[in-house]
């Protein structure tokens, strides 16, 4: 075999190999990009379904508080204390701030029974709103008729007295207070 023999062979051999070399780059350089595509994809939803954030850390616990001062009205005689007051009002409604003023003002006593607070304007409790104070009636659960801003106090599963109008419950706020 003379030289020029062996150039043509070892030139044929380089580009064969070189080819079989430029089809495994593409292969890898295909799979490259559709990892990273994949990749990516995963990363923009993981930041968009909040998995991921570069905000503030989550590492901050708060405290788990339990919501038991706000009931239905048709548990206004069963809780668990003996003696409590219920205060009836619309939380959204005209006597709103003035009741909400006499809930915060009577727990900031120091000594002080539970009350508890019921959301007339609730859909559950709508049913025991009325709108005459000749209507009212505190006997059972079953028969519990109140209006807008009433305060009923409730011992051993029975209502003790109950006042009920915005300006009944004005007027009893000092002696609520003292």
């Amino acid at each position: 075999m003379s030289n020029r023999e062996r150039r043509r062979k070892l030139k044929t051999f380089e580009n064969q190999t070189s080819g079989e070399n430029d089809e495994i780059i593409r292969m890898i350089k295909v799979f490259a990009i559709v990892v990273l595509a994949l990749v990516s994809f995963y990363f923009i939803f993981a930041i968009y379904n909040g998995e991921i954030s570069f905000g503030k850390k989550d590492d901050e616990e708060e405290e788990v508080t339990i919501q038991n001062i706000k009931i239905l009205a048709g548990s206004t005689f069963n809780r668990i204390d003996s003696e409590y007051y219920v205060l009836f009002y619309d939380f959204e409604g005209n006597n709103a701030l003035n009741c909400l003023a006499i809930y915060n003002l009577y727990n900031q006593k120091e000594e002080h029974l539970k009350m508890y607070v019921v959301d007339l304007n609730n859909a559950f409790n709508k049913t025991y709103v009325v709108d005459s104070i000749d209507l009212v009636n505190v006997n059972s659960a079953s028969e519990l008729k109140v209006m807008d801003a009433s305060l009923i106090k409730v011992k051993d599963g029975k209502a003790e007295f109950v006042i009920s109008g915005n300006e009944e419950l004005s007027n009893y706020q000092d002696t609520l207070l003292k």
